[in-house]
């Protein structure tokens, strides 16, 4: 029942908000959907309301009413050919009717994704979006890791989130959030506001950790790779991380540690089942994409058409494919890879030139952070996501549209910085 009151006080103030204009609807739009209060309430009321779909269409018809600028751009352009390959994909579908329920979900991300592009027009705009997402995805994760360590340190917590997945997914979606919620806590501007973030982020780390999962233990190394390597203050970084590893270290099981060693092949190069399995379903989508190279299988049709083209007769029945490369690569053929791996390649170079413009330019430091904390976060998926069939989550589709935004943000402010008679942008 508080669950319930607590919910409907959100929508009634969210609602009051997003009447205030597009901008206020879309941040309406991230709550519900990384928040998601229809499976938190456990269905019932909240479900019946269609959130999701009523303020998805309220953003785009209040965005068209305003006159906003339309933004183009490769980064734009990259976003709509894969959808546009998307459809494509369902069209020619081995599962029509599967393929067009996927299509219908997918439309919303690709939708919301360049929104993001067309509304998010500032820092503070961009930093508000930073923590709606941080706050409404890990509000109840970050409280789970940190009374977990408090009742019980070091237990498997394998409880899925409705639009992460199993344990797999939860451990690559708060990994990928992780970085995010230290972004914010390093340009907060009062001392509480830091130790809040920092204890959030931790909270969302060990929710992660608890997962058990060994694609999140290799995004965990990946994250602490990439966090050294673009880490302002290397030193502090190091020690830091040092610090968690240790932590880890003292609380994690020997049960943990016995998993992750399962990553690799024993001395006479066997693999377990999971390990095998996904090498095989790799193999099968290799096969559905060189029979149907421009336009694979359909869009989330993977699991349908696996049997038809299993070569070996192993591991039957319908199967996921377990990585998001080879996820796309049999659904949507080698063209829909290639738009995939060229989203995420402009994705990286958009917060690689924020990075550049900042260097000089010390006003653009707060950007910078921003800018690594995106980079950190793909790099996560990219390296847990090769484990995961995760590759049409809005999660990674609104960080690739962000980081466009971060990027024409950065470059306005560079004009307003060497040209100090331009006049800021109008924010539509």
């Amino acid at each position: 029942m508080l669950r319930m009151i607590f919910v409907i006080g959100i929508v009634i103030i969210g609602s009051i908000f997003a009447s205030f204009g597009a901008f206020e609807g879309l941040l309406f739009y991230m709550w519900n959907a990384y928040f998601r209060p229809d499976y938190w309430t456990y269905g019932g009321f909240i479900m019946s309301l269609n959130l999701s779909l009523i303020i998805g269409i309220y953003v785009v018809i209040r965005t068209l009413l305003s006159a906003a600028d339309m933004k183009l751009g490769w980064g734009p352009l990259l976003i709509w050919l894969f959808f546009l390959q998307a459809c494509v994909g369902t069209l020619t579908s081995v599962s029509p009717g599967l393929s067009r329920s996927a299509l219908d979900v997918f439309s919303r991300v690709i939708i919301m994704s360049y929104l993001m592009i067309v509304l998010v027009t500032d820092r503070k705009r961009f930093r508000l979006v930073l923590l709606v997402i941080s706050f409404s995805l890990g509000f109840d994760l970050a409280k789970q890791g940190w009374v977990d360590l408090w009742r019980s340190p070091g237990r498997v917590n394998s409880n899925p989130v409705p639009f992460l997945g199993d344990n797999n997914g939860v451990a690559m979606g708060l990994l990928m959030l992780f970085p995010l919620t230290n972004s914010l806590a390093q340009t907060s501007l009062r001392l509480w506001e830091k130790v809040l973030h920092r204890f959030f982020a931790i909270g969302v780390l060990l929710r992660a950790v608890s997962t058990y999962s060994r694609g999140g233990f290799l995004g965990i190394g990946a994250l602490i790779v990439i966090t050294i390597l673009r880490a302002e203050k290397k030193i502090r970084a190091v020690v830091g991380i040092a610090i968690l590893i240790w932590g880890v270290a003292q609380i994690m099981p020997q049960e943990f540690w016995d998993r992750m060693d399962t990553i690799q092949a024993d001395d006479e190069g066997n693999r377990d089942e999971s390990s095998a399995g996904r090498l095989h379903f790799w193999q099968v989508a290799i096969n559905m994409a060189n029979a149907n190279p421009a336009t694979g299988v359909g869009l989330g049709a993977f699991n349908t058409a696996y049997e038809t083209y299993n070569y070996s007769g192993e591991f039957g029945g319908e199967r996921a494919a377990h990585s998001v490369w080879f996820g796309v690569l049999g659904e949507l053929g080698y063209v829909g890879l290639i738009l995939l791996i060229a989203n995420l390649v402009f994705a990286f170079w958009s917060c690689w030139r924020v990075h550049r413009l900042a260097r000089k330019r010390p006003e653009l430091r707060d950007l910078r952070i921003y800018a690594n904390g995106i980079i950190s976060a793909l790099v996560v998926f990219c390296v847990s996501g090769t484990f995961l069939s995760l590759q049409y989550n809005e999660f990674t589709w609104h960080l690739v549209g962000l980081s466009t935004a971060l990027r024409l943000i950065a470059l306005q402010e560079v004009k307003e910085i060497d040209n100090p008679t331009i006049l800021p942008a109008r924010v539509a």
